[in-house]
């Protein structure tokens, strides 16, 4: 969205805030990346596969595709894409005699579910909802041994930062607001370089304070949810019809 073309050099920063250390201390890894492009009214992924070098990974990060959104056909954001376009990147398998991590980070201003800002999208109990596939895609991260972590952008996400910290948890990830992800991410990644610790460990080690300082989440209050995520859904539609609506009133 529009939000994180103003935000691109704070997300490029939050990004060298990962791989800087890594590479200063030669240590072993691949980057791949995943965007989407609105055309013609759908959505077009684009996809780089793994590459060992940070010059062209960088050169993908800062090359602008014209119309760079996370938009579907039907105006909803292309989370589940996203993430399905991830699992299916050529992951390194399980080597027992090597100890490396597979992770992905996900990082949006979007919500995965229109039921969580539009009311009059939300039928009953027993419709289906985005959110349940969201919960079935966090599944297959734990079975091929992915852990999540989400960035969230801007004050729609704070809709569904409940979720989005929920289904990340769910694979041994988090979820971190931008405006604290570089420093979290900082600390994660240097006391897994200097303790050995995995990415799940690294971030038990950080004080919850230090997810929430400067944003409406609470990471101190997430808790495993039912994979069922409609009555949630239908909790949260007025609140976020009507942050929506400020949104766009706001920046009009």
């Amino acid at each position: 969205m529009k939000s994180i073309n103003f935000l691109l050099s704070t997300i490029r920063h939050t990004i060298s805030s990962i791989i800087n250390p890594l590479i200063q201390n030669n240590c072993d890894i691949r980057l791949a990346l995943v965007k989407f492009r609105s055309g013609n009214d759908s959505s077009v992924p684009i996809v780089h596969s793994f590459t060992r070098s940070v010059v062209t990974f960088t050169h993908w990060l800062v090359t602008n595709h014209e119309s760079v959104g996370q938009h579907t056909q039907d105006g909803a954001i292309a989370i589940h894409d996203a993430l399905r376009e991830a699992l299916n990147l050529d992951w390194r398998t399980t080597d027992n005699d090597r100890c490396h991590e597979n992770i992905v980070f996900l990082i949006t201003d979007g919500f995965p579910c229109q039921n969580l800002v539009n009311p009059t999208e939300i039928q009953n109990d027993d419709c289906s909802c985005a959110c349940d596939d969201l919960w079935a895609i966090s599944n297959e991260f734990v079975n091929r041994n992915l852990t999540l972590v989400i960035v969230g952008i801007g004050p729609i996400v704070g809709i569904c930062d409940s979720l989005y910290g929920a289904i990340a948890k769910n694979t041994g990830g988090e979820y971190v607001p931008l405006t604290n992800a570089s420093h979290v991410l900082f600390l994660s990644i240097q006391s897994i370089i200097t303790q050995g610790y995995t990415l799940s460990q690294s971030f038990r080690h950080i004080k919850q304070e230090e997810f929430e300082k400067n944003s409406s989440y609470h990471h101190s209050i997430i808790q495993q949810q039912d994979q069922s995520e409609i009555k949630h859904c239908q909790i949260m539609a007025q609140k976020g019809a009507w942050l929506l609506d400020h949104f766009h009133h706001v920046n009009s």
